[in-house]
């Protein structure tokens, strides 16, 4: 069954995402082989003040500003201090001196002309090649105020396809669980914390939202009705029951890469076990019947095979198996208590959480060398990772600060970021 309803958040934060596209004026050649190469170094970027008029300085300081944090944060970049841009002399023509901007460390250069006039925001774009003395790239971007960081975002985006080959993640979303009230509500912010909203008000519990592979639809188990069940929150703003199976306890979806199918767990043949749903059919099947507890389920990126969490050994240990539940192996033996296992974009590796001494860390399985490394180390208790889709960063609650909240760090472990502040949020995932 369906029904319209009131998460237009949702839908008008997916138009925003389409309303901000970039307009290809000069395409150049792109610059290669800088990320390829193992151990690559960070490209020194410069992002200059924009050029504006007096009526469109806030407009150009929020881009830019974006712009610089987008790139840093990425860490395929060095944005270059701007404290350094001083010692850039004015150009005579239209053209940047590149060779001024070369001599204070940047090897690219981005340079921007915004126009804001009549409810609308225009960005001109330019980056530049300093070695080369070349514009590799040459886009205009518009729309209206309330898209100034949506078009920042892209501007970050488009840069690092261009100067990396690879997909940015500055347009990226995180959902996450926050307290409201009695209940516990599903919210969205942009990847750096940004535009926080709230998705839905049902005054219930909401929980461990999971993002379909497009990014346009989210999974969420809720208390709306006489007992947890699936929802699926559309693109349009549409709320979707799923049909799992009845039972007093249905928790923690996750899609198939293809996004046909969804694994959940159940306790509707009397303990938790892992169940498939074909989304077109409506049909279930069953992956487990042990008499163990399993849970936690999560698809790889090849949809081949699913991690999941069980006791079976006694503690809760990460097992993998087939996606049609055979050929189940343990790949955690270390630690007591182990949970919450989430599959790297590539499917090499799984990061999760191991209790230590009362407390969560994150750690991440190496899946080919049978090797851990751990990430956190005791500063409160640190759960549910997740995966950026660019697979150099990893979401996650963490209670360090007091009370829960959501945090990103990169892959090795470090350069954590808070990204909310206080409300108790926990279990975030990030959009593809």
């Amino acid at each position: 069954m369906s029904r319209r309803s009131p998460f237009v958040a949702f839908a008008a934060a997916l138009v925003l995402a389409a309303a901000a596209p970039g307009h290809a004026q000069d395409t150049r050649k792109t610059i290669g082989g800088l990320v390829e190469a193992t151990g690559f170094e960070p490209v020194d970027i410069a992002v200059a003040d924009a050029d504006a008029d007096a009526g469109s300085h806030d407009a150009a300081a929020e881009i830019v500003d974006t712009v610089r944090w987008d790139l840093q944060f990425s860490g395929y970049f060095d944005v270059v201090d701007p404290k350094l841009y001083a010692l850039v002399p004015p150009s005579a023509t239209d053209e940047p001196a590149l060779e001024s901007w070369q001599s204070i460390g940047a090897n690219a250069l981005v340079k921007a002309k915004v126009v804001a006039r009549g409810g609308r925001v225009d960005v001109d774009v330019r980056l530049y090649d300093t070695p080369s003395k070349k514009l590799v790239l040459h886009r205009r971007y518009g729309g209206g105020p309330d898209l100034l960081r949506r078009l920042a975002h892209q501007i970050s985006d488009d840069i690092t396809r261009q100067l990396t080959g690879r997909q940015g993640i500055s347009l990226t979303w995180i959902a996450f669980v926050s307290k409201h009230g009695e209940g516990k509500e599903i919210y969205l912010m942009d990847y750096d914390g940004r535009r926080v909203r709230r998705l839905t008000t049902t005054g219930t519990i909401n929980l461990t939202p999971a993002w379909s592979p497009d990014g346009r639809r989210l999974a969420f188990v809720s208390w709306r009705g006489k007992q947890p069940n699936v929802y699926i929150l559309e693109s349009d703003g549409r709320l979707t029951t799923v049909n799992v199976l009845n039972a007093e306890l249905n928790a923690a979806p996750d899609w198939s890469p293809d996004g046909r199918r969804m694994v959940y767990s159940s306790s509707a043949a009397g303990n938790s076990d892992l169940y498939v749903l074909d989304l077109e059919s409506g049909r279930n099947t069953r992956l487990t019947a042990t008499p163990a507890i399993e849970t936690a389920p999560a698809y790889s990126p090849t949809g081949r095979e699913i991690a999941f969490t069980s006791d079976r050994s006694g503690t809760p240990q990460i097992y993998i198996m087939d996606a049609e539940g055979l050929n189940v192996r343990r790949v955690t033996y270390e630690g007591s208590y182990n949970d919450s296992a989430a599959w790297s974009p590539r499917g090499d590796k799984l990061a999760y959480v191991s209790r230590v001494d009362g407390r969560f860390d994150v750690f991440v399985l190496d899946i080919a060398t049978n090797t851990t490394r751990r990430l956190t180390f005791g500063e409160g208790s640190n759960e549910n990772p997740r995966w950026s889709p660019d697979g150099r960063h990893l979401v996650f609650a963490s209670s360090r600060a007091g009370t829960y909240d959501i945090y990103t760090m990169l892959a090795d472990g470090s350069d954590v970021r808070r990204l909310t502040q206080g409300g108790d949020c926990f279990t975030p995932d990030w959009s593809h």
